[in-house]
């Protein structure tokens, strides 16, 4: 079978699955079947629409593809030779199947620039709106049938208003046009890039945890900013930043529009926080009242499993069910570990506690720092005495 490489176009990988030469007893079905059993990618009816412009569920698209060799088979047989794969299947679909009834001949590249000015936005070159919709629902589909992972990224360009009310709209759509090439650059061949609204932008990710959304988001926003800082010192009067937000599927939503939702209030506390800035999306779940101690200059020493090597960390907030702290380490969610804190009147006080949330701080050339919310496991046993004590004098100082 003819490897699927990753440098090809998406048409032309799928194109050699129905050219390419066959080994003997391989069959174009047995193909398509190998693919999608082990990537869970619907072949049978992408290939399908390519070739027909019949759009239909993978399973019936598979149901023809069956149809369509013994179809071929036949013809071999009666005419004594080999009539190809697309005469086959397009007399299959024409006198046996009849799903064409009225079919047209239409050269493949034209074919293609016609389907591509359909679903493109014209002035960025990326997807429009409705061909991002229907990608991220078949794609939450996807996850949801073979128990995977997408996130997805929105990014909205800083006071973009501003340039188009000094420098006028042309300029603003010269910026819209250089973020649109930016994006493709720097996205793969899977992912899928599209103009969203107006100054906004959207990602999908397929096979993509969230930090590894945030690794794609974060080189993206620093690009942006190195580049238009370049056209700046060039003479071009522009300073653009953008702000990004990331939500996943299915640990932040399980629906498309749930997953949009939370990608959206993450952007939302990135501009909060200051513009270029990405932000992850994440719920929070604690009910107890949180203690803001930031000022105090608090370090917790953090550390796994019994390692003697610590990890300092500042403590940002502390309520009785868990604490936030501020680290340049990168941790990750789900850790457990070992958290020391100087709350204690004989010493500093040790608990266990699990990495409930975290979200990276990025801003301009600054080091990358991390804000994680540690959630106290205390076992079977109550609150230690000292960690009341603490929580009633940090309550009574900042009441």
């Amino acid at each position: 079978m003819p490897a699927l490489k990753s440098t090809e176009r998406s048409t032309d990988r799928l194109l050699r699955l129905l050219d390419g030469p066959l080994s003997r007893g391989e069959t174009i079905l047995g193909r398509l079947d190998a693919i999608f059993s082990d990537a869970g990618r619907p072949v049978h009816a992408e290939l399908l629409r390519l070739l027909t412009h019949i759009t239909c569920s993978n399973d019936t698209a598979r149901q023809v593809f069956s149809g369509f060799e013994v179809h071929r088979a036949t013809l071999t047989r009666r005419l004594g030779r080999d009539v190809g794969a697309r005469v086959a299947l397009f007399d299959y679909l024409t006198n046996v199947d009849r799903r064409l009834t009225n079919p047209k001949i239409i050269e493949l590249s034209e074919y293609e620039r016609t389907e591509r000015s359909a679903i493109t936005d014209h002035l960025t070159g990326l997807f429009n709106r409705g061909h991002f919709d229907d990608c991220l629902k078949k794609e939450i589909n996807r996850c949801r049938r073979y128990g995977q992972t997408a996130s997805l990224i929105v990014l909205d360009l800083d006071d973009f208003k501003s340039v188009n009310d000094r420098l006028g709209h042309p300029t603003g759509d010269s910026v819209l046009r250089d973020v649109g090439r930016l994006l493709v650059q720097r996205v793969r061949d899977i992912d899928v890039a599209a103009r969203y609204g107006g100054e906004e932008f959207a990602i999908i990710l397929p096979e993509t945890r969230r930090m590894s959304a945030f690794v794609v988001a974060e080189r993206i926003r620093s690009e942006v900013e190195r580049f238009f800082k370049r056209k700046s010192s060039e003479g071009h009067d522009i300073r653009m930043t953008v702000s990004g937000g990331i939500a996943a599927y299915p640990e932040d939503a399980d629906t498309p529009d749930a997953v949009v939702a939370r990608a959206d209030e993450a952007l939302y506390r990135a501009k909060r926080n200051g513009k270029n800035l990405v932000s992850i999306f994440y719920r929070e779940k604690r009910k107890a009242n949180r203690i803001d101690i930031a000022s105090r200059g608090m370090r917790v020493q953090l550390t796994w499993g019994g390692s003697q090597q610590a990890v300092p960390a500042r403590a940002v907030n502390i309520s009785e069910s868990g604490i936030l702290v501020e680290t340049t380490h990168k941790l990750q969610l789900g850790d457990s570990l070992e958290m020391r804190l100087p709350v204690g009147q004989e010493g500093p006080m040790t608990l266990v506690g699990e990495v409930v949330r975290l979200e990276p701080r990025v801003n301009g050339k600054k080091k990358t720092t991390y804000e994680a919310g540690l959630r106290f496991r205390f076992g079977r046993r109550s609150m230690p005495l000292e960690l009341t004590r603490f929580l009633r004098q940090s309550a009574g100082a900042t009441g």
